[in-house]
């Protein structure tokens, strides 16, 4: 026989009867849905009230698998939730039982023993305000039962809407790289052959001796004599 997980019983709001539904179910108790992020959960339990049902409406689960059952629960002053409303919220769970008010277990300091013999016991042996709750319940784990819940390892996640514009986060620029030029090798030419000008040296006279530089003066002084 294969054996299934225990399912995931959380509230919508505070003082809905999360705890107690929880004992009756032999289930575990997920606590109050809080917060923005997803929530895993087989059951959710949330009070008869206008708004509390319209708040269940605007839940939004995966589109692929069973979706999770809602137990709404009435008040003391809560008369049967209207049509209108139920329908609101079927479209978004995969059951949505009503359950009664019990008003000896709000005065109660903890509930949920008696809660949890009301499954160990026929309906027609109950009181009549048990009785009923003992009908909503046997009904609600008949759900779960054949929804396929529990033959998932974890319950199905829901997310609350969200009432504030999401921020736009700030994103980070990734500048280019820049890449240096590549490296281009500059051809440097061979030097040329240096080829050797002749230049052209200016002829000497011949450095006169003593002789000449003796007769130069009598030299002189003849031309003279001519030209007088």
């Amino acid at each position: 026989m294969k054996r299934v997980r225990p399912p995931v019983v959380v509230g919508l709001t505070a003082g809905a009867g999360t705890s107690t539904l929880a004992a009756a179910l032999h289930a575990r108790d997920g606590g109050r849905f809080e917060g923005w992020s997803a929530c895993a959960a087989d059951v959710v339990v949330c009070p008869a009230a206008q708004a509390a049902l319209r708040h269940a409406a605007t839940l939004a689960c995966a589109p692929l698998g069973p979706r999770p059952l809602l137990a709404v629960t009435l008040g003391a002053a809560d008369d049967d939730p209207m049509a209108a409303a139920l329908q609101a919220v079927q479209r978004r769970f995969g059951a949505v039982v009503v359950f009664p008010r019990i008003d000896r277990w709000h005065d109660l300091a903890d509930s949920r023993n008696d809660a949890a013999a009301v499954l160990a016991q026929p309906p027609d042996r109950l009181a009549r305000p048990l009785r009923a709750y003992a009908y909503a319940l046997r009904a609600l784990v008949g759900a779960v039962l054949g929804s396929g819940l529990l033959d998932a390892p974890v319950p199905p996640l829901l997310t609350r809407p969200r009432t504030e514009p999401l921020r736009a986060a700030p994103r980070q620029v990734e500048r280019p790289v820049e890449r240096s030029a590549p490296f281009r090798p500059v051809l440097v030419a061979a030097p040329r052959p240096v080829v050797p000008v002749r230049v052209p040296v200016a002829a000497t006279e011949p450095e006169p001796d003593d002789e000449a530089l003796e007769a130069e003066p009598v030299r002189a002084g003849a031309a003279a004599g001519r030209a007088g």
